[in-house]
């Protein structure tokens, strides 16, 4: 096999669950849209892949000659990936109702310090994303 896989979870305002704050694992994300989170249905599970947010930032072009300058020529979506961790997919329900709200990846030695990489984190909470699981050659071989 060769190539990469990709799977797309969802879009939206990427939030770090409250309660992976108060434990400190850090495992886990979610996408917050209008009006609550985003449901997460059929988010592969137990397979090992990399979690990425995949930051979209619109960048407008406007004219600086003398022709109208300051109107808008055009706008256009950069993509800045940012990977945030790697391991076996979860899912979590962050509310009462048994629908997934959160994904997350669980290392292969998981331990106390944080699953996801706090900088990434810190670098893509609060913005517009595109959450991703990347699958790798070399992961689906070992899975």
């Amino acid at each position: 096999m060769s190539g990469m896989v990709k799977y797309v979870v969802g879009e939206g305002t990427l939030r770090i669950p409250k309660h992976e704050g108060e434990v400190g694992r850090f495992g886990t994300v979610a996408l917050a849209i209008e009006g609550g989170w985003t449901i997460l249905t059929g988010v592969p599970k137990d397979i090992k892949a990399e979690l990425v947010a995949v930051k979209l930032k619109k960048v407008a072009t406007t004219r600086r000659r003398w022709l109208r300058p300051g109107e808008t020529v055009r706008t256009k979506t950069v993509e800045i990936p940012v990977l945030l961790g790697k391991g076996a997919v979860f899912t979590e329900s962050l509310g009462d109702a048994p629908t997934p709200d959160a994904v997350g990846v669980k290392p292969d030695r998981p331990s106390p310090a944080p699953w996801l990489d706090v900088a990434a984190l810190k670098e893509v909470e609060g913005h517009y994303v595109r959450l991703e699981l990347h699958r790798p050659p070399e992961m689906r071989e070992s899975a």
